[in-house]
């Protein structure tokens, strides 16, 4: 069930983030700039430890479900990884992946495509490193978008994180890892766990750090404003769990 904060937290988020009206921007991130579609979450520094984590390395197959303006895909590229594949249901997400890839460079190394969840891939493809920095919030299931970007921050019921362990299957490669940023603060890392493990995947908590927002920052909401310390602080924690069939 989604906590009063974690709603705060998640609708201040949304308020950053232009909606499909808004204008082209661009931002910079891990000493970088990215262009920022309108309707495409813009890069923040849950996305900066997000992307620093992972384990990168030379020759790696990799997927990221849930693309957004591109930047994880755009440094994998960069890493060395030697198939780069990005995902997103929303084809203006897909579309800035591009964009940035060529920006930076990779255009020719970064596949982006739209797609719900693993729809968009061919059933044989595989990956030995699949991550997702997925809408961390667990809304209630009655929870309706009033927009598409929505999506990036409210999962009801967890339903799309049900859905990612039951169709991940076919294409996370024999040795292969699954990496995925949850949060105590914002989400329900014991559901994700379950979910996990129902589907046959085993887990563990593979880094984990707080990031703190100033509650004026935010317009200082009430459940925020309880949450604080004493400088007007709320500590939010990002955690990246690691998971493989078992």
């Amino acid at each position: 069930m989604e906590s009063t904060l974690a709603a705060e937290v998640g609708d201040w988020l949304l308020s950053r983030t232009g909606g499909s009206g808004g204008a082209r921007s661009t931002t910079t991130l891990m000493g970088m700039r990215w262009d920022v579609l309108p309707g495409v979450w813009k890069p923040n520094p849950g996305t900066r430890l997000f992307t620093s984590w992972l384990p990168l390395t030379d020759g790696t197959r990799f997927l990221e479900v849930g693309c957004a303006a591109g930047v994880t895909c755009v440094v994998a590229a960069r890493s060395g990884c030697a198939r780069v594949v990005g995902l997103d249901v929303v084809p203006a997400a897909t579309e800035n992946t591009r964009r940035n890839a060529a920006r930076h460079g990779v255009a020719g190394r970064v596949e982006a495509l739209t797609s719900d969840l693993f729809a968009g891939l061919d059933p044989g493809d595989e990956f030995d490193l699949i991550c997702s920095n997925p809408p961390l919030v667990r809304a209630p299931d009655s929870r309706q978008y009033a927009t598409q970007i929505e999506r990036s921050v409210f999962d009801p019921g967890y339903t799309l994180h049900r859905r990612f362990f039951q169709e991940v299957r076919p294409h996370l490669a024999d040795g292969g890892r699954i990496y995925m940023l949850t949060s105590e603060t914002l989400g329900d890392p014991e559901g994700l766990r379950s979910l996990a493990a129902d589907a046959g995947f085993s887990n563990r908590v593979y880094r984990s750090e707080e990031i703190g927002i100033p509650v004026a920052l935010m317009g200082s909401p009430p459940a925020a404003a309880a949450a604080a310390d004493e400088q007007g602080v709320v500590h939010v924690d990002f955690t990246m769990f690691e998971f493989q069939r078992y």
